[in-house]
């Protein structure tokens, strides 16, 4: 088995996406800590992400860029415990929810809430810009629970269980809980639990601890 390591920034949710999976899937890799600005990346990570974006995954003396595109190579290379469903419909569906998380969760949770609540002033070293939090909290985080309360089927995203699709959702869910927002579980009782269930996931669990005592570090 080749030598796995991750590039990237631990509270990246593209990052925290493909930690999860590597510990769901129970595989060991160095991790290095890479932030995706400025002069001081490692020269194989500049050599090596086309995009400079961070994750990174490096396989031996191979190299693949993007969480979503490492997690179908995850997927394929250890398929013991795997993260898409049997069902190709199914399959398809958590691929889907991997996408949302991705695009339309990040940009609430990640652009507009985490960026403005705990990086501009810890990173950025500038005032939060309200209205950026303001949009996130009434307008698209609502919308993304009325979507989520819809689609939870029991326990997880998909009723044939945990899947990349819970992977991908929690992932992006921990910026939320990095900045003191939680959903209301008068309004999304299903979602609130489902969050809840998912950030208390061994193999998230251990990787919130880690995050929260960075975080303070820098403050």
């Amino acid at each position: 088995m080749s030598t796995l390591t991750l590039y990237g920034a631990h509270i990246s949710p593209y990052v925290r996406k493909v930690r999860a999976a590597l510990a769901y899937k129970g595989l060991d890799y160095e991790h290095v800590f890479v932030v995706p600005v400025g002069d001081d990346q490692p020269e194989e990570f500049k050599a090596n992400s086309p995009l400079g974006k961070i994750p990174l995954l490096r396989i031996g003396d191979r190299y693949l860029s993007d969480s979503s595109v490492i997690c179908a190579w995850l997927e394929r290379e250890y398929p013991d415990r795997p993260l898409l469903p049997t069902d190709n419909f199914e399959a398809a569906r958590a691929l889907w929810f991997e996408e949302y998380a991705g695009s339309v969760m990040t940009t609430a949770m990640g652009g507009h809430l985490f960026a403005e609540v705990v990086l501009a002033r810890l990173v950025f070293k500038r005032d939060p810009i309200q209205a950026d939090i303001d949009k996130a909290i009434n307008q698209e985080i609502p919308a993304i629970f009325d979507y989520l309360e819809s689609e939870i089927a029991g326990d997880y995203l998909l009723a044939s269980g945990f899947s990349l699709a819970d992977i991908a959702v929690g992932a992006i869910s921990v910026a939320m809980l990095h900045s003191s927002h939680a959903c209301d579980a008068a309004r999304w009782p299903k979602t609130a639990a489902y969050l809840g269930r998912i950030q208390n996931h061994e193999i998230f669990a251990s990787l919130i601890a880690e995050e929260r005592a960075m975080l303070a570090s820098f403050g």
